[in-house]
């Protein structure tokens, strides 16, 4: 389900807010001059070019996603001789690159099963040079969601099932729990990097105020549809979420809608 052609994450990858929220993750990774640099679940790129433009220096930076639809995106959007992308799922990585000196996942973890982000933290850690840093950041974990801001969520929900009852469909409410919503704490996260090994292991959290454009944005992507209405059907789902997202925001006088990003890093 994550990985649907005309449903990728691309359309919200080129928000500002998105850009400013990956300028941060990047500028937490301190590439040195001629490191290598692996941009773990790149998608359609957007993370890899910021990198490319942050550190000229850099040797070389390898971008890896399992998505082919997000990687011609990103070999059509960056196409410079440092970067090069490869085909393949974070949990796998470490047997697809050489030593690095940088590991990024840029929104990643949440496309990860629970039980499998370990294992992924732990080949980011073989992955890396001695010194290496790795660095990742995430919309969905326990606390992106601010107290305040609950009541505009859950009219959001029930104007997205009126919507889909007014045209003879409904939620999808009895399922499993979408892999977005195992959801972990700070301190999960930080755990994750020091069971791996990372010392000097850190997490930060910023809130940024998402526009109704933001979200409408957000209401593209495949991840998002699925865990917000159970549904399969990518094109009814995101109208849903659309329509009833410009309802709650007109209903309760919104302008924008305040949400959490974490962000972890450590040190091999």
């Amino acid at each position: 389900m994550a990985f649907i052609h005309g449903y990728e994450f691309d359309e919200m990858s080129r928000r500002g807010l998105y850009g400013e929220v990956t300028q941060r993750l990047v500028d937490i990774c301190q590439a040195a001059p001629g490191s290598v640099v692996v941009d773990v679940g790149c998608g359609s790129g957007l993370a890899t070019r910021l990198l490319l433009e942050r550190f000229a220096h850099v040797g070389s930076i390898v971008g890896v996603d399992p998505s082919e639809h997000e990687l011609a995106i990103a070999r059509k959007r960056l196409r410079d001789p440092k970067v090069r992308f490869l085909t393949g799922r974070a949990q796998d990585v470490e047997s697809l690159v050489d030593p690095v000196d940088v590991a990024v996942l840029s929104n990643v973890m949440h496309q990860i099963p629970e039980s499998e982000r370990g294992s992924v933290v732990n080949g980011c850690y073989r992955m890396l040079k001695p010194g290496g840093r790795c660095a990742l950041n995430t919309l969905f974990y326990e606390g992106a969601v601010l107290p305040d801001t609950r009541p505009f969520y859950a009219r959001w929900l029930q104007a997205t099932r009126a919507w889909l009852k007014s045209r003879g469909s409904d939620l999808v409410l009895e399922r499993d729990k979408p892999v977005a919503m195992e959801t972990l704490t700070p301190q999960q996260h930080e755990e994750l990097f020091e069971r791996a090994g990372f010392s000097a292991v850190k997490s930060e959290e910023e809130t940024y105020a998402w526009t109704l454009e933001d979200w409408d944005a957000l209401c593209g992507y495949s991840v998002f549809i699925e865990g917000a209405t159970g549904l399969t059907d990518m094109a009814l789902g995101s109208e849903a979420l659309k329509a009833a997202l410009r309802t709650t925001f007109q209903e309760l006088g919104l302008t924008e809608v305040p949400r959490s990003w974490l962000f972890v890093s450590g040190v091999k």
